[in-house]
Formats: C-alpha cells, sequence, structure tokens
C-alpha cells in the first residue's frame, strides 16, 4: 500500500530508461499527478540528452515545460503529435524511432527531429530552437489533458 500510494521521482527517473512503449503504457494508466511527475522527470533526462548533443541547454530546456503554466505532459503530447504530423510527410532517416528505445532516446530523437526538421502550424513554419518554444508557447495556460 505504501509504495502505491507513493510515486516519487525516482521511481519516475527509473521509468525513463524503461522502454517507449511501456513507458506509454504507464503513462496512459498514471493518475494525473503520476503523470506529470513521469513527464516532467523523462522530459529532465532528455534534456541531459539534448544539452550533450548542444542542441539546446538543460536549463534553457527545463524552462520551457518547467514553469507552473505548461504542463510537462502537454509538452510531450504535443511533441509526439508534432512529430507523428511531420514523420507522414517526411521519413526521419537521421533520427529512426524505435517504440523499443528508452523512453528519454525516443523523446530526444522526437525533439530532434523538430529542431531540425521542423513543423508547420497555424500558418507559420517553425524550425530549431523556435520548434521547441513553439510547442511550450501553445500549451501554455491549458488544462491538462488527459491521455487515456
Amino acid at each position: 500500500f505504501f509504495m502505491k500510494g507513493i510515486f516519487s521521482f525516482k521511481n519516475a527517473v527509473q521509468l525513463s530508461i524503461r522502454p517507449f512503449n511501456e513507458w506509454m503504457i504507464l503513462a496512459k494508466s498514471a493518475s494525473k499527478k503520476e503523470l506529470e511527475v513521469m513527464c516532467h522527470s523523462v522530459l529532465l533526462e532528455t534534456g541531459s540528452l539534448l544539452e550533450k548533443a548542444n542542441i539546446i541547454s538543460k536549463k534553457e530546456f527545463r524552462d520551457l515545460f518547467a514553469n507552473s503554466r505548461v504542463y510537462a505532459s502537454d509538452y510531450i503530447m504535443l511533441t509526439l503529435l508534432a512529430v507523428d504530423a511531420q514523420e507522414l510527410y517526411q521519413k526521419s532517416t537521421d533520427f529512426p524511432l524505435y517504440e523499443s528505445e528508452q523512453a528519454r532516446v525516443y523523446l530526444y530523437k522526437c525533439f530532434c527531429i523538430l529542431y531540425s526538421q521542423g513543423f508547420g502550424f497555424e500558418n507559420k513554419f517553425y524550425k530549431g530552437k523556435d520548434a521547441l518554444i513553439a510547442i511550450s508557447q501553445y500549451a501554455c495556460d491549458k488544462k491538462q489533458e488527459p491521455w487515456n
């Protein structure tokens, strides 16, 4: 009971190294609070990978989703939707996506796709850091969306 009742940050970090498809199953069955902790944690882990690749600093990336006006879960969901739409037009050969990869690696590749290829939304095209910022701005001040 005690372990089930407490969803710790440490557990959420450990989940980020699970395969993305498993991570998604757990995310969809989590409570809103658990989902937010899972998403925040995997984004922090992903931010480290993005910084190592010189795409964006961990601090800049964290600032996109770590304020009280953006839900980390919405930031991830919008990212996945943007990548899905982008992949319909052009498959990424530089960043092939495999759902069996660690969740943090899968999301890292998603952000790399948006960063390098960009995406269009509402008659505008976003690329580079602007693509990552645009997703955050769109998610700003919205109600947390359920994943189930």
